[in-house]
């Protein structure tokens, strides 16, 4: 299962009925929040480690791919 940065969350639309989950996964999130999740000093420190293992992987794919 891939890492995740925050839970999800579900809404629910009273319109139609309908229940809708939204995931929050690190491979899904921007670059710039990462880096500024990444460098924020009252991030938990699980939550910048994470950050920082997904900066570098996509460093690393970017090698591979120029």
């Amino acid at each position: 299962m891939p890492e995740k940065l925050k839970k999800s969350v579900k809404t629910f639309n009273r319109k139609t009925n309908k229940t809708s989950v939204e995931h929050f996964y690190l491979h899904t999130t921007k670059l710039d929040e990462l880096t500024r999740i990444a460098n924020d000093d009252k991030a938990s420190p699980k939550l910048r480690m994470k950050c920082k293992r997904e900066l570098t992987k996509r460093s690393k794919n970017e090698k591979l791919f120029k």
